[in-house]
């Protein structure tokens, strides 16, 4: 199988694909399949065929000289993805003929990118598994790697695009280069050099080197950076990328970049017009004196995301948008006992609170080493058996407030046979809420956790271990369901937490005003806790207590939902016009939305 980037206007080169297809079938192989799939990006810019693409790519179904192959959509037949529990694409679905194939080659196309720095082989691969809405690229990319490399990996440069968004504005420079390799990252990684790019500007290209360790390897050929070439200014793509940040709105921009298409179909009247003003924004950005006004735009619109999605979080959490990550580090990189001394880990911690006076919502804590030690609790009148029956306390974490999505992964039975081992990854709206709109980030934790059961209590322990955005040193505890008797349960958590306060607070230390300080924390714990409460309440009813909705799957981009009201609009103004007769018969003048203009009787 070939897999090939077939995107306009910057499709590789059939001439390259048509070689690499007839060295396979001289080289024994008995049928060559040609692949690619139609993305979302595809579709938003007019396209829904991976034909039409094939054809527009030049790649007819066979070479110039006669040769055979086949054309297929790589998302026309899929299997259920074989990859560990803690994987991205665990549940998850990938190509039936790429992991199927005896020999798998990829073949990128040499462009910059606005968001990405510079697109290669990588940005081609992700099309092996169909698009999870919620999860990162990156993290896609990184597990395809891992679980169904190509074996072959190739570089188209001999026509590349550079400028500020060579992908999207296609500026053709002869670069008169292929790049080859077995190793996909290591492709991309010289494409970089090649561009003299920074191989981590690609976001696809940094986390997998993070995750799987740097590749460096004996390179053949002339490293020299291509010829008056044209890369993405970093002040323009930390806008564009802060701007994606939100994939609603990455995507519109993302369409709205470039000329129309040939063979595209007409894109909506809204992103038309949003084209009209931002592909000359870009082509401008290629000169020092032209990025001003795009960065403006950008950060403007970042900024206005931001604010949208702080409110979100705090008043409206019921639309913020779940996400889907992978267990983000290796569980077994810790041996048993590890997990087995959880309890005594956080004992000491727990004996701090001994003695302590709860306050008005009866929570104990106390400040150590700049953590808040906690212990809040809440009295149930359930029945323990019939609780622990419907609430599984080794799923409780994901049952706490502000839940945005995670992963957890069972990996053994404890020696006394009633509890796990386990690990997870959590990530929580920023805490406390009110810190999103500076910039505060959502919390990220990586943990490894151990649950015990017994005939009157089940208690989950955690410890921190990573926190991949930075946004937390401390999130450590232990939830316990405790059987008091007499139809009644005791539900606590007690805990070491420290979270990282957004930059715009780093001149402001709250810690050395108790006076302030301390009401804050307080009423931020009441929230979180309050709601945790309710929630585990909630799951023993069997009601949903999660918040957010799934993110978007396939649905019209969102110039078009604002084109198709639009419409609407001018319809149901047209309809009410005829009704009362206060527009005369083919009175005043009709605009393209259907709205007519008369003039008024002063």
């Amino acid at each position: 199988m070939v897999l090939v980037r077939l995107s306009q206007p910057t499709p590789v080169a059939a001439a390259l694909v048509h070689a690499v297809v007839e060295e396979l079938l001289r080289c024994g192989c008995d049928q060559v399949i040609v692949a690619g799939a139609v993305s979302t990006a595809d579709r938003d810019r007019g396209f829904t065929d991976l034909g039409q693409l094939a054809r527009m790519a030049g790649l007819p179904g066979h070479t110039d000289s006669g040769m055979p192959y086949d054309l297929i959509d790589l998302w026309d037949s899929t299997v259920p993805a074989e990859v560990p529990p803690g994987s991205v694409l665990a549940g998850g679905a990938v190509s039936a003929a790429w992991v199927e194939a005896d020999t798998r080659v990829v073949v990128g196309r040499s462009t910059t990118d606005i968001f990405d720095g510079y697109l290669g082989c990588l940005s081609t691969l992700i099309g092996v598994a169909p698009e999870i809405p919620g999860a990162r690229p990156a993290d896609v990319v990184a597990a395809i790697l891992e679980h169904a490399p190509p074996g072959l990996a190739l570089v188209d440069a001999t026509v590349s695009s550079d400028g500020p968004d060579g992908a999207r504005l296609l500026r053709e420079h002869d670069t008169n280069t292929v790049i080859a390799a077995t190793d996909a990252v290591l492709a991309d990684a010289v494409l970089a050099t090649l561009q003299g790019e920074d191989r981590s500007a690609s976001p696809l290209v940094e986390h997998a080197l993070r995750v799987r360790g740097h590749v460096m390897d004996r390179v053949e050929g002339d490293l020299a950076r291509f010829e008056n070439w044209h890369g993405v200014s970093p002040i323009v793509r930390a806008a564009a990328c802060r701007a994606a940040s939100h994939p609603r709105a990455g995507r519109v921009v993302a369409a709205a970049i470039g000329e129309p298409d040939i063979g595209s179909a007409p894109v909506d009247r809204v992103l038309t017009a949003v084209r009209s003003v931002l592909t000359p924004l870009v082509q401008a950005s290629g000169e020092p004196a032209g990025r001003a006004p795009l960065v403006q735009v950008l950060s403007g619109l970042a900024g206005a995301i931001d604010q949208v999605r702080a409110w979100t979080g705090v008043a409206a959490k019921g639309h913020v948008e779940r996400v889907v990550v992978p267990l983000g580090f290796d569980p077994a990189a810790y041996e048993d006992a590890t997990y087995d001394e959880l309890p005594a880990f956080l004992a000491p911690f727990e004996r701090l609170l001994e003695g302590l006076r709860p306050n008005a919502d009866g929570m104990r804590w106390c400040l150590v080493d700049g953590a808040t030690v906690f212990a809040v609790e809440r009295e149930i009148a359930v029945g323990f058996d019939e609780f622990v029956d419907r609430v599984d306390v080794a799923a409780g974490i994901s049952l706490m407030a502000d839940y945005l999505g995670g992963r957890r992964v069972t990996l053994s039975t404890t020696s006394d046979g009633r509890g796990e081992r386990q690990a997870e990854r959590n990530l929580y709206l920023p805490q406390p809420n009110y810190l999103a709109f500076w910039g505060g980030k959502p919390i990220d934790v990586c943990k490894i956790e151990l649950v015990q059961r017994d005939a009157h209590a089940h208690r989950l322990y955690w410890r921190t271990v990573a926190s991949l955005n930075g946004s937390a040193t401390f999130d450590d505890g232990v939830l316990a369901f405790t059987d008091l008797g007499a139809g009644r349960i005791r539900v606590a958590v007690r805990g070491r937490q420290l979270f990282t306060l957004p930059d715009a607070w780093a001149g402001f230390d709250v810690t050395s005003m108790p006076e302030l300080r301390d009401p804050l924390l307080e009423e931020a714990y009441r929230r979180f806790f309050t709601v945790t409460f309710d929630n585990l309440e909630a799951c023993f009813e069997g009601r949903d207590a999660t918040i957010g909705v799934a993110p978007p799957d396939g649905e019209v981009l969102l110039t078009g939902m604002v084109d198709l009201l639009l419409d609407l609009a001018g319809s149901w103004l047209t309809d009410r016009a005829g009704d009362t007769g206060a527009v005369g018969d083919g009175g005043g003048e009709l605009d393209r939305h259907g709205f007519r203009h008369v003039r008024g009787d002063g």
